[in-house]
């Protein structure tokens, strides 16, 4: 996420999709310094850089020494040094990555920030509730199994604490299909497991990537969830006399995955987090909807449908 701190040691700000500077109250980033105007001037993200525009202000905004004309919009790249109403007002973009969503604590302290596209409240080693981008590309805040879509500045109670939630306003960037990193939907996920189930390695493979994702002790939720899919669709073309429908297989109740798992719901949220979290930093795209949930039930499902189990 993208970062401008106040040059030479200051403060560091997490920038929103678009971050308004200036002294009047509506500022994300607001300053006293009275060469500073109400609205001085916006960080937008484009989708892909970060531009910078001055929105008229009375004493002008500098960027790598320039001063724009009023108006002006300019491109911005990592190290670009920003001045705001006077020269000895500096700042400057350390990192130009794009935004993501991210948490701020009402009662006050540092925000907390996504990873991959995953955020875990109140922490990543106690996730009691996630929001995520879904595969539509809207934002959805999953805690105590159930889920709901959210929008900026939207308040969350996690943990006893309240949180406001700060939801980058941009839609998904577009995929592109000539990309390195391969597409959740697009893989097949196999398992290889041991007789007594006590080793399951897994590996994700589509026709232009192999992944290999290791033994973890969360691929267990994984296998569970695959198993439920191969049953009910087995079940329904028994049924039907042909191919079974696939929106409608493999969904599960929490809390009778967490039985067959024999865990409480607390601990199957944290190995779902790991599932994902495992996925994102693979670089695989979607890797949130690798659980998929069923508003308003409780169920949750397999997010791919192309799976192999192989006994090792």
């Amino acid at each position: 996420m993208a970062i401008l701190a106040k040059h030479p040691e200051g403060p560091r700000y997490h920038l929103l999709s678009r971050h308004l500077v200036g002294r009047s109250r509506g500022a994300d980033l607001q300053m006293t310094e009275p060469t500073v105007s109400g609205e001085h001037a916006v960080l937008r993200w484009t989708g892909r850089e970060w531009q910078l525009q001055d929105l008229g202000s009375r004493n002008g905004t500098i960027v790598d020494g320039r001063r724009l004309a009023s108006g002006e919009r300019v491109q911005l790249a990592v190290g670009a040094a920003i001045a705001f109403g006077q020269a000895d007002n500096a700042w400057r973009l350390i990192d130009d990555a794009a935004p993501t969503i991210m948490a701020l604590p009402a009662d006050g302290g540092e925000p907390i920030i996504a990873g991959n596209d995953l955020l875990a409240l109140p922490s990543e080693e106690r996730p009691d509730a996630v929001a995520y981008r879904d595969a539509t590309g809207d934002w959805v805040f999953e805690q105590g199994g159930e889920s709901l879509r959210v929008a900026d500045r939207q308040t969350v109670r996690v943990g006893g604490r309240d949180f406001v939630l700060r939801v980058p306003d941009l839609i998904a960037a577009t995929w592109d299909n000539s990309s390195p990193s391969p597409l959740l939907a697009a893989l097949t996920l196999r398992f290889s497991v041991s007789s007594d189930e006590e080793f399951i390695a897994l590996t994700a493979h589509d026709g232009h990537h192999s992944i290999d994702l290791g033994a973890r002790a969360h691929h267990a939720v994984l296998l569970t969830l695959a198993r439920c899919r191969l049953e009910d669709r087995k079940a329904q073309a028994a049924d039907r006399g042909g191919a079974p429908l696939e929106t409608s297989e493999g969904w599960i109740y929490q809390d009778e995955l967490a039985s067959k798992l024999t865990m409480d719901e607390t601990h199957l949220n944290v190995a779902v987090f790991r599932c994902r979290r495992q996925l994102a930093e693979a670089g695989i795209i979607g890797a949130a909807s690798i659980i998929e949930r069923r508003r308003p039930t409780r169920e949750v499902r397999l997010g791919v449908s192309r799976i192999e189990i192989v006994t090792v």
